[in-house]
């Protein structure tokens, strides 16, 4: 069952411990935007706001339109992309964020054989 894009954008919200509030401030959207959008008020996004919400989750463009399902190709694992944002949140580079992810996959690996 594929989720809801207000179920993916809080999710995803939530996954880096933002409130609304913080999204709202990182977005430069309003915080009354955000809550109706996680509410199910709109189901639809323009381009603008959709670059607004990646940038305040620290996504890529590409990457917050293949996690909330608006970007049907989505070759890129959901928890991949989670734990990038994570990182990006905390500053780390981008060489840096490659190489845990490419650890965290070296790993999950490991216990799959």
């Amino acid at each position: 069952m594929k989720k809801t894009l207000e179920k993916c954008l809080k999710d995803l919200r939530e996954a880096i411990q933002l409130s609304q509030n913080e999204l709202a401030r990182r977005s430069e959207l309003s915080v009354s935007f955000i809550s109706k959008l996680e509410a199910g008020e709109y189901k639809t996004l323009s381009i603008d706001k959709s670059k607004q919400l990646a940038k305040g989750l620290g996504l890529s463009f590409r990457d917050f339109l293949a996690e909330t399902g608006l970007l049907e190709d989505n070759s890129t694992p959901n928890a991949n992309q989670a734990l990038s944002a994570a990182l990006r949140q905390r500053r780390f580079s981008d060489t840096e964020i490659n190489e845990i992810v490419g650890h965290v996959e070296f790993l999950a690996s490991k216990r799959e054989k």
